[in-house]
């Protein structure tokens, strides 16, 4: 299973390899900001919207890189399907 996910990330089309690599770089950035927002909540625990707002962040940049890794595996089998 896992070899064919990674033959099947060697095999995608460079447009669509760049898209995905900004689109996990951006999803690992929102991941990060949000860490840092968490690392706050655990230095002034006065607010908790402060941890709400951090594990919604996380929660954001993971499905944005899941979404971004099915939409790529996606359109790449669409686009090889159609020539």
């Amino acid at each position: 299973m896992i070899k064919l996910l990674i033959q099947n990330y060697k095999n995608l089309d460079k447009k669509i390899l760049h898209i995905l690599k900004i689109g996990l770089s951006s999803s690992f950035i929102i991941c990060l900001v949000s860490a840092m927002v968490l690392l706050t909540y655990m230095f002034f625990f006065t607010y908790p919207i402060i941890y709400y707002i951090g594990i919604l962040g996380v929660v954001l940049g993971l499905n944005f890189a899941v979404s971004f890794i099915i939409s790529a595996t996606i359109i790449d089998d669409v686009k090889k399907e159609s020539f």
